[in-house]
Formats: C-alpha cells, structure tokens, sequence
C-alpha cells in the first residue's frame, strides 16, 4: 500500500521595511492513504484560515507520495501528567526533569563534566533563544555547542503521523500531534530528551520527553496568552553523529502505534 505524506504551513509577514518578517501562523502534516488525501487537504486549509494567530498571507500544502517499506513503526512513548500551580513550577519541573536526563547518560563523572557544570543555569537563557526559529535547536550536551546548520531555521522533525489515524480534523489535537513528534525524536540517533513549550497562545501545556522518561506532560508551562514557544533537541555527540540524527529527524519516515 503506498501512502501519501501532507505537509501544511501557512505564514504572515509582519512589520515593515528592514523590520519585515515571516511570521509563522500553523503547521500540519499527516501520513495518509491516496483515498483520504483530499480530504485532508481540505482540513489543513480550514486550519490554517481559522488559527487564532491571525490570517495569513501564505499557505503552502504540500503531497509526497512515500512506499510502506520506507515507513518504521513506532510504540509510542508512556504517558504521565504533572499537574502544577503556575507556569513557574511548571518549568521548574521542565528543568528538573532535564537535568535528570542529561546527568544519567554519563553517572559516573556527574557534575565533574565541564560542559554540563553550569549547564542547569543555561536552560531557561536557551528555550528563549528558541522562540523565533521555525524549527527545534539541536544543542549537543557533550560540547555546549548548538548543532543546526542553520540557527535561525533550526532542525524540524517531519514525515510522522499516527498509525491507522482516519480522523479528518480542521483543529488542532495538540496532545496526538505531540506525541508522535516526541516519540520520533527520543528513537533519533543520539537524541537524549526534548523540551517543548506551544507557541499557540490558546495552549499552555508543554512537555519533556525521552526514551528513558517517556512522555512527560506538563499542565501548564506558560501564561494564558502567550505567544511565545519554542523547543530543544538535547543530543550527546558522542552516541552518534549530529548529521545521523538531522537525517532521521528530517526525511525517516514514521508512523507511531498509539495504544
């Protein structure tokens, strides 16, 4: 059976003269059959005209055509919910949890790792230098070094959907959709955990994720409102190459069994 990949992004430009930018109003994608892919289509459209961020001036669908034996399956990761007060406990949680994934690949030298010292203190100054790029930072915990060849762009993972998802949805499942991105992500080469914040203003929820974690939804990681968002690849340079784990994260393609 050969199934069709759908990508959707729509934009508005902002400001004017040299202040002028692209300002990313939605995104989609899906792995469907040819039999739905009109259909899908036509949801992505209503999405990107109806966003709360605005109307754009660009939308771009785009139809690849992908063989099954291309396709990996994936069990999606376990799930657990944290419940917090406010968004500040909430990211206190995010970074505690970060901190737990990066220090338990290397135990045994702990904090003695100059890379990784200070490296509780640079969380929150690297999350905010991820809310204007359209895709993910891939900082690499064995140098301190940032790893996108491109830092304003950053790294998008891609080709990834839910296994035997027939759900035709002009809105977004915010939860589904981040599922299967985290569950790709953790099975990167080389990838040791992901942290996300929504950059919907409508949606405060975030989460960390990786293999050894699982899923760790975060309740609420921002202020009602916000716009801002962002999200880091934390990868370790000694497991793999970085060109490895941007090749899986970008072109494998993936569907995700969720149970």
């Amino acid at each position: 059976m050969d199934y069709y990949s759908l990508k959707m992004r729509a934009s508005q430009q902002i400001g004017e003269g040299d202040q002028k930018r692209e300002q990313h109003i939605s995104g989609a994608e899906r792995i469907v059959s040819r039999e739905a892919v009109e259909a899908f289509c036509s949801a992505m459209a209503r999405r990107a005209l109806t966003h709360s961020k605005g109307d754009p001036d660009f939308i771009n669908i785009k139809i690849e055509k992908v063989c099954e034996k291309d396709i990996q399956i994936l069990k999606t990761l376990p799930v657990t919910r944290v419940d917090v007060d406010s968004w500040q406990q909430g990211l206190d949680k995010a970074f505690e949890l970060i901190d737990k994934a990066v220090f338990s690949c290397h135990p045994r030298e702990g904090g003695n790792l100059g890379s990784l010292k200070d490296f509780r203190k640079k969380i929150p100054e690297l999350l905010r230098e991820t809310f204007p790029m359209r895709g993910a930072m891939l900082y690499d915990i064995a140098t301190g070094e940032r790893l996108e060849p491109d830092h304003e762009r950053g790294v998008r993972a891609t080709y990834m959907d839910a296994l035997r998802s027939s759900d035709v949805e002009s809105q977004k499942n915010h939860f589904n959709e981040a599922i299967v991105l985290a569950t790709k992500v953790a099975n990167a080469p080389g990838m040791v955990a992901e942290l996300c914040i929504s950059d919907d203003p409508e949606y405060v929820t975030g989460y960390v994720a990786s293999k050894e974690l699982g899923y760790v939804r975060i309740m609420k990681m921002k202020e009602m409102g916000d716009e801002n968002g962002g999200r880091i690849f934390l990868f370790d340079s000694r497991k793999a190459k970085a060109e490895e784990c941007i090749e899986y994260l970008q072109k494998k393609k993936v569907l995700v069994n969720i149970l």
